[in-house]
């Protein structure tokens, strides 16, 4: 009965409690129902559309293949060529890297040794194209590496800059995707033809050898055409094997034509055997000229006195001043590193590469130049496609730290490039022709070998 009791009280309470509840209810407003809010998808304006198309074709890595011999006959003009590349593939990537349609792009220089051999060239530049999809190459240095890769880059496409190769015959191919930055071979002895006659207008007689090699026999027919337009004449016109052990028999052959002026066209080994071998016969000349040789600033090393008077042409000096001001003054655009900023980058790769700080030449600077080019084209075509930058470069005036750009659309040589010519005086390599760009004055005539191993200096 207790139990009975207190179960009719709880029940009671608990009624009590609804109806106090529901009372509460329905004192409230009613519910409303949840507002939707809707999404909406903002749509691209018409800029970001424009900057979608710029960088639609840009990558995120440029990627420049080449097959630099480092060693073998080519190996010190090939390995500063390479660093020169280097120096300015590191300025781009440290200053945030290339302007590719408004998107920052890093720049990637895949190098292989082709040891200075040509079927590994070629070898080692197909791979490059098949295997490791580079968008672009950087020509082997040597003139008969580079003509024998250009097939290969014209068969698949892609755009190569040729550096340290200038024989005409690359050119004269007819090759779409083969094109140079520099002036070609024919004309390198021009202006030192120039400079002496302008010098000395009694000078007649010229001696000319050459190493058998493409782009060797370019510079000697361009020099002996040049030479017999200027009403000298040409008393040795003489070959020497590719790989010399001794020149003595040419040499011999000017000394007894007692030419005024020898011209050389040489790479390095041989250009420092034809100098040693000069002196070794006494063979005295107003003028001697290399190609090629005493641009390695290893030439006065291996050389030292003998080397003092000895003028070469150049695609570039440290002395000459190419700047934005100039560009400026030229209204045409300026690209890439100033010339300080590249040398300190270079003096920084042969250190790390090579063990020593060593200011470049122009092998250097041409190198530096095939990589310059092509980036060019690539902000200017906004693509890493071989054609879209092939047309951005032929329809490009432009100036770097080695000069201008302007590129012949028949020809796909830069048009625009000017050589000078260099005189090892005192240990130093000064520029001395033409005077407006000059940093040093032409010491005429020559030191004899005698002079020379006596200790005089040509300063």
């Amino acid at each position: 009965m207790a139990v009975s009791k207190t179960l009719l009280a709880v029940i009671a309470v608990v009624a009590v409690l609804l109806i106090g509840v529901g009372a509460w209810l329905a004192s409230q407003p009613p519910a409303q129902a949840p507002t939707t809010t809707p999404i909406t998808t903002a749509q691209p304006t018409s800029s970001q559309q424009t900057s979608t198309m710029q960088t639609g074709e840009c990558p995120d890595e440029v990627v420049i293949g080449t097959a630099m011999p480092i060693s073998g006959r080519y190996a010190a003009e090939g390995q500063y060529s390479l660093w020169g590349a280097l120096a300015v593939v590191n300025w781009f990537n440290d200053n945030g890297g290339l302007d590719c349609g408004g998107k920052k792009v890093k720049v990637k220089l895949i190098y292989r040794d082709s040891e200075s051999k040509l079927e590994l060239a070629q070898s080692i530049t197909e791979s490059l194209i098949t295997q490791d999809k580079v968008h672009f190459l950087l020509s082997p240095y040597g003139s008969d590496l580079a003509l024998g890769v250009s097939p290969i880059a014209e068969k698949y496409g892609v755009l190569m800059a040729v550096v340290g190769a200038a024989s005409d015959r690359i050119f004269q191919q007819g090759f779409k995707y083969v094109i140079g930055v520099a002036a070609p071979a024919s004309q390198y002895m021009i202006p030192v033809l120039d400079m002496v006659v302008k010098t000395d207008p009694t000078v007649k007689k010229v001696a000319i050898l050459y190493r058998d090699s493409e782009f060797n026999r370019q510079v000697a027919e361009g020099a002996k055409a040049y030479a017999e337009k200027l009403g000298l004449q040409v008393v040795v016109y003489e070959v020497y094997p590719s790989s010399p052990k001794d020149l003595t028999p040419q040499i011999l052959k000017v000394k007894q034509a007692a030419p005024d002026v020898i011209i050389v066209a040489s790479h390095f080994a041989d250009g420092q055997l034809a100098v040693q071998q000069l002196a070794e016969q006494k063979v005295d000349a107003k003028l001697i000229a290399l190609s090629v040789a005493p641009l390695v600033p290893d030439f006065y090393k291996a050389l030292g006195a003998k080397a003092e008077c000895v003028v070469g042409p150049s695609h570039w000096e440290p002395g000459v001043k190419y700047t934005p001001d100039l560009a400026k003054q030229r209204n045409v655009e300026w690209f890439g590193p100033t010339k300080e900023e590249f040398i300190e980058y270079f003096r920084k790769i042969a250190k790390q590469m090579g063990g020593h700080e060593v200011d470049p030449g122009y092998h250097a600077a041409w190198g530096a130049k095939g990589v310059l080019t092509i980036l060019y084209g690539v902000q200017k075509a906004m693509s890493a496609k071989s054609d879209k930058v092939l047309d951005a470069l032929q329809n490009a005036r432009f100036m770097t730290f080695f000069g201008e750009f302007k590129l012949d659309p028949t020809t796909n040589l830069n048009v625009a490039h000017s050589m000078v010519v260099i005189q090892w005086q005192g240990g130093n390599r000064y520029v001395v022709w033409p005077a407006v760009v000059a940093d040093g004055k032409l010491l005429y005539p020559s030191l004899t070998w005698d002079e020379k191993a006596a200790g005089k200096l040509c300063k």
